[in-house]
């Protein structure tokens, strides 16, 4: 009998009121907030979670990934639960942050033994293995699960979705005016294991995308090369002990591999240096900006002078009919980071400036321009002026005779950054990565605010600003980089800086120097471009005809719009846009893919900051629920109209014994909320209100 004539099993069915494709920290956020809005008397909701990975932790957060690789924030900066501090007309503090739940299973234990060692000895300032973090993560979901009681029941299914197609009897087009709710059939979801769920609405929080395909065969077939993605993911295994490896890249991603190679084979730290176990391979770093990023300067609660970006200006410059980010926006951004560095060389060193009082007066007075330069010029030496294009590129204009002549230079280097960045005294170096964090509210709202040309927006935001500020502002731990110094001591790791153009591994720094590897990883993670040609399901939903790539007008009137690399969605409630510009009524997208339409969206919620995270993820729950239990006999500007907050009572978490149990009642009132150019916030707070997530240091 011929094989291929046998009956082939048919695909399960299964249905929900709801699919969440992504069990990450942002689909689970969805999820808690569907939980806090979902009504008490409304009829009972059935939302199925969907991921390859174990849910709760996702990919990033997976509980089997090596402890070496930690986070790159402190525990005190991380929740998946909001706070009073965000500004919601729902419930809050639903949950613990990260740091309370770490308080409460080093009193009670936890069945992860690693999770319970780490918080008996660890502090809010410490930095957790992210596999810690990922038991966070599958407790949150539990406790989620148990506060949804009858009311939302959630389903957990551990797949990969591979397509979401419309449902017979969807709508072909969106409604055009006034409640529509969720009409038609919903959406298809097709699972790698064969499974194919229908649901009425669906939200997808797949996180990274995944690198685009290849378009050459790599390096060399005799160089094996590791292609950028998640560290965990490295095959490094393939990597032989004694092995020269090029390492291209100085973000997180290449500290994460540096342990992964160093701790990860055998390798000991300890307050003399390093001990190699003999199974390193020798490692050469290169990046553009020709060494890795500066370390992370944590200065919790501290504040730097501001005078420039302030709200009116941000305002104005907003509501331009057209913004060139670099003509408009870096002059007055570069004038509070100016403020931010003088203000500490004012305290620290007032005893050099030759006129500290001019320069006082310089720093508010003048306005961006050519006065302003000359008067800074005239009232500070050199050495302590603020020179952005060095920091930018700290080897430009050096040269070596020797690889150990560049690595005598870059041990200084970093002493010399870790002495800023770990000084209490928050020297000029340290207060302007402040700044640049700081800064990140004001540079938010302009660069998603619609007009900014796509032109400005690949040129000084994707190809400047981006990378400089997570150079200055978004390095790794100063312990990571305590560790580097000691690797370099050690003769395991060594500086090649910027390779020359058209190389691959020479030297633009050291004379007639080249590398030849066995080994080429590209240590960081693909940026977003839902157009390019590669796998994964935003991609595979463009390409079947029901989103399309975000695009921003062009600086010159008719030119064709160009695309952000993000996925289009209505800014204000994350609906995905179909290629005609309409929107879907039940498909929503959260999180990294929108990269473009938001920014900076692979941050995550920090405690007490009122985090653009819970917004965004709060107002696609709003939205689908709203669709999903109409009230009877309403229109929608009328749905939840009430201005009343609840709060859920605290209980105890328990995660070792399963979540505690929930309060009984979780009645949520809804706005219909404000139309923006992006999405909706309440409005400003009165003075004294929190800082926003990226404006603490």
């Amino acid at each position: 009998m011929n094989d291929s004539a046998a009956p082939q099993p048919r695909p399960a069915r299964a249905t929900a009121d709801a699919v969440v494709l992504g069990a990450g920290p942002r689909g689970v956020s969805v999820l808690e907030r569907l939980v806090a809005r979902a009504s008490a008397t409304g009829p009972a909701l059935r939302v199925t979670l969907v991921d390859p990975y174990p849910p709760g932790a996702g990919r990033v957060w997976w509980r089997g990934q090596p402890p070496q690789l930690l986070m790159n924030t402190m525990v005190a900066d991380n929740t998946v639960f909001p706070d009073e501090s965000v500004r919601l007309d729902a419930p809050v503090g639903t949950g613990p942050t990260f740091a309370e739940w770490l308080r409460d299973i080093a009193v009670g234990g936890h069945r992860d033994s690693a999770a319970a060692e780490f918080a008996a000895y660890a502090d809010d300032r410490a930095y957790a293995p992210r596999r810690v973090y990922g038991s966070y993560l599958v407790d949150a979901l539990e406790r989620i699960r148990a506060l949804g009681g009858g009311r939302v029941r959630i389903e957990v299914r551990t797949a990969a979705a591979r397509s979401v197609t419309p449902a017979p009897g969807s709508p072909d087009s969106p409604k055009t005016a006034g409640y529509s709710g969720l009409s038609g059939g919903g959406y298809d979801i097709a699972l790698d294991d064969g499974t194919r769920i229908t649901a009425r609405a669906a939200v997808l929080a797949t996180g990274h995308l995944e690198a685009p395909y290849p378009a050459s065969a790599g390096p060399s077939a005799k160089v094996l090369h590791l292609p950028g993605g998640h560290p965990a993911d490295y095959a490094l295994d393939a990597i032989a002990p004694d092995a020269d490896v090029l390492l291209r890249g100085g973000g997180l991603n290449a500290f994460d591999v540096l342990a992964l190679l160093t701790l990860g084979r055998g390798g000991r730290f300890d307050e003399h240096g390093y001990t190699p176990s003999g199974r390193e391979p020798r490692i050469w770093i290169t990046t553009r900006r020709g060494v890795p990023f500066h370390a992370r300067v944590d200065t919790p609660g501290v504040r730097v002078p501001t005078a420039f970006l302030t709200p009116e200006r941000v305002a104005a410059l907003a509501a331009r009919e057209r913004l060139d980010f670099h003509a408009d926006v870096v002059p007055w951004l570069t004038a509070d980071l100016e403020l931010a560095w003088y203000d500490r060389v004012l305290a620290l060193h007032a005893d050099a400036l030759p006129a500290p009082e001019e320069l006082r007066r310089a720093l508010t007075a003048l306005p961006p321009g050519p006065d302003r330069g000359d008067a800074l010029r005239a009232a500070v030496p050199e050495p302590l002026r603020l020179d952005l294009d060095a920091i930018a590129e700290p080897l430009r204009g050096r040269r070596f005779a020797h690889p150990a002549e560049l690595g005598d230079w870059w041990a200084g280097h970093l002493d010399a950054d870790l002495a800023a960045a770990t000084d209490p005294h928050l020297p000029p170096r340290a207060a302007l990565a402040v700044a640049v964090r700081q800064a990140r509210p004001a540079l938010r709202t302009l660069i998603t605010a619609g007009n900014l040309s796509g032109e400005s927006y690949r040129r000084d935001v994707l190809g400047w600003f981006n990378g400089f500020a997570n150079f200055v502002s978004g390095g790794p731990p100063a312990l990571r980089v305590r560790q580097l110094c000691a690797l370099l001591a050690a003769g395991v790791v060594a500086l090649l800086g910027p390779v020359r153009p058209g190389t691959r591994s020479a030297s633009a720094v050291v004379e007639d120097f080249t590398v030849r590897p066995d080994a080429v990883i590209d240590a960081w993670l693909p940026g977003t471009d839902v157009g390019a040609d590669g796998p994964g399901l935003v991609r595979r939903l463009i390409a079947d005809g029901l989103g399309r790539p975000h695009r921003l007008p062009a600086a010159a009137p008719g030119a064709a719009p160009l695309p952000t690399g993000a996925l289009d969605v209505r800014a204000r409630d994350g609906r995905i846009k179909r290629p005609d510009g309409t929107v879907h009524d039940a498909l929503f997208a959260v999180g990294v893919p929108l990269e473009g339409v938001r920014w900076t969206t692979a941050i995550g919620a920090r405690p007490g900051t009122d985090a653009d995270f819970f917004h965004e993820t709060d107002r696609v729950a709003q939205e689908l629920l709203r669709g999903l239990t109409p009230p009877p006999h309403a229109p929608a500007d009328a749905v939840g109209s009430g201005t009343g907050r609840r709060h859920h009572e605290r209980a105890a978490v328990r995660p070792d014994r399963g979540p505690a149990h929930p309060p009984h009642d979780a009645t949520a009132h809804q706005t219909s909320g404000r139309e923006e150019r992006d999405m909706p916030r309440t409005p400003a707070a009165p003075a004294g209100h929190p800082p926003t997530e990226e404006s603490q240091p």
